[in-house]
């Protein structure tokens, strides 16, 4: 049994990775790449993080471990409540599969693990801990064990969570915040390397969130495409490439403290792509086809004061004030969040509605007896509508260039089962957000415009988004060492290979360390990925048998 290191750049594309392998500028991935095996890998639907990191842990759908967004609404109120590791349920993560089966695991940094979990070995949250002081640093709270955070701080310094940069970027300082994405990696990859060569373990894990927030951010600088592109950006236009190279830098340097025989997995959890100058408003076209309606002005115009007050405590407060409200008022915090998404919904006259996030929205009905001011009634009548507003949703077109807004509707029963369906939306889009060249469209949850579609028409638009970057479906799976094959995925034996999904990762570390895997979870072992000895003398059953 050879030991398992996994390294997660959330929000990684190969839309991005191929090219910069192709002219040299990331060895370590291209080497790992040219050596063993990769595929794209098909994130959750939709591609949240919360949602695919969870389900990357758990082996399920979020149908079994009752995570969708980074908000949950809980069932019979229209409140939101943030999300963190203890609203998973269904079952234990792979890293407590493994502690319980005596096998040693690091986990660092993945989303989700706040609180972190009791393992045979350590456990540092992600960016979902609530950090208090300045710089935004997991203390005691957020390690397992507790005295983990005096030991890192004495040997490398204190782990940061996520860099500040907000404030820079509000005030045009780019190149200050590129470098403490930088210099952030670098932190977190230090503590890595310490625990790396400190602690015994079997499986070793670590996720670094810089790659999906330099691409959130920096994205108009690099891309010429963008209709936000910058030419004369000072020195930006390879921001990204910047933060890929350190990453490739830090992978080097944590490979080479690893045993030869080492299977390595490199993974993200969605992929990235840009975001158009044309802004939808979904729920004001919900109102065009009948189905809801807002307000009066008064209301409107609370709803922008909360919008406002909201972007100004993001954008003002110092990042440790956050945080603190974050860890002391985070119910009252959900509640106004969801003040300022359905503020100027009229209930009474509303039978569906978006929730109003800015990048994936999901639809929901407003069923009597189910939501406190409910007007649809459940069975007949709520299956009539999810009918009707499938078809329109499916039928939806661009007005100015014909093109799809929605690829698909599903019934979050074709997406989703498990005990914590209910907790689903009703209707999940699938949004048509790149189309041939063109990036399609952006969603807004701004109050409502005149109409359903507006086009930006400069930085002073507001519109004008924040982040000029959103997910995508598809992720990167690389993998090398002794168990998996090189080259191609699949055999070329003229069978369809089935695309791996995030899901299939659990189950795949489980097979790798030599455990079953258990009944109920969705994904599969990814055998395809091994090397035809290591299939020949596995021995592991791929499932819990009786």
């Amino acid at each position: 049994m050879h030991p398992v290191l996994l390294i997660g750049w959330d929000g990684a594309s190969f839309d991005l990775i191929r090219p910069w392998v192709a002219q040299g500028k990331l060895p370590t991935l291209s080497k790992l790449m040219e050596e063993g095996v990769h595929s794209s890998l098909l994130s959750t639907i939709p591609p949240w993080s919360f949602q695919a990191w969870t389900s990357f842990m758990t082996g399920k759908n979020p149908g079994k471990h009752g995570v969708y967004d980074f908000f949950r609404t809980p069932v019979g109120t229209y409140d939101l409540e943030f999300v963190n590791a203890n609203q998973r349920r269904g079952g234990p993560t792979v890293w407590q599969l493994l502690s319980d089966a005596g096998r040693q695991v690091v986990s660092i940094s993945i989303p989700g693990t706040f609180p972190p979990e009791p393992v045979n070995g350590v456990m540092i949250s992600g960016f979902d801990f609530p950090g208090e002081g300045p710089g935004s640093h997991v203390d005691a709270k957020g390690m397992y064990p507790p005295e983990l955070c005096e030991e890192l701080q004495s040997a490398v310094g204190r782990y940061p969570i996520d860099p500040p940069i907000l404030k820079e970027m509000e005030q045009g300082h780019y190149d200050v915040a590129l470098k403490r994405i930088i210099d952030t990696i670098r932190e977190q990859a230090a503590a890595a390397k310490y625990l790396i060569r400190q602690r015994p373990w079997d499986c070793f894990m670590m996720v670094f969130g810089e790659s999906d927030g330099v691409a959130h951010y920096f994205w108009q600088f690099c891309d010429p495409r963008s209709p936000f592109f910058v030419p004369e950006s000072n020195g930006l236009q390879d921001s990204l490439l910047q933060v890929y190279e350190e990453l490739d830098r830090q992978l080097a340097e944590l490979l080479s403290l690893t045993p030869p025989a080492t299977n390595v997995i490199v993974l993200s959890d969605h992929g990235c792509g840009g975001v158009s100058d044309w802004v939808l408003f979904p729920n004001v076209w919900l109102k065009e086809k009948g189905v809801l309606d807002f307000r009066g002005t008064a209301s409107r115009r609370l709803s922008r004061l909360r919008e406002a007050a909201k972007h100004w405590g993001v954008k003002s407060l110092p990042t440790f004030v956050q945080r603190l409200l974050y860890r002391n008022a985070v119910r009252a915090l959900g509640r106004f969040e969801s003040r300022v998404r359905y503020g100027i919904l009229d209930w009474s006259r509303t039978e569906a509605y978006f929730d109003e996030n800015p990048y994936h929205p999901v639809l929901r009905v407003n069923v009597r007896g189910r939501e406190p001011r409910g007007i649809v009634e459940p069975g007949a009548s709520y299956e009539r509508l999810r009918d009707r507003l499938i078809e329109e949703l499916e039928g939806w077109r661009h007005p100015h260039t014909g093109e799809r807004v929605v690829e698909k509707a599903y019934r979050r029963e074709e997406v989703y089962c498990g005990p914590f369906l209910e907790e689903a939306a009703d209707i999940i889009p699938k949004w048509a957000l790149c189309q041939g060249n063109n990036y399609g469209f952006r969603l807004s949850s701004k109050a409502p415009p005149a109409g359903w579609i507006a086009r930006i028409d400069g930085p002073t638009s507001p519109y004008c988004p924040r982040k000029f970057c959103s997910h995508r479906d598809n992720a990167i799976l690389v993998a090398r060492g002794p168990a998996f094959r090189s080259g191609n995925l699949c055999d070329n034996d003229g069978d369809e290979c089935p695309e791996p999904r995030i899901v299939d990762l659990a189950p795949t570390i489980l097979s790798l360390l030599g455990l079953p895997v258990p009944e109920d979870m969705d994904g599969r072992v990814l055998d395809e990925l091994f090397a035809e000895e290591r299939l020949t003398d596995a021995a592991v059953p791929s499932r819990r048998t009786a």
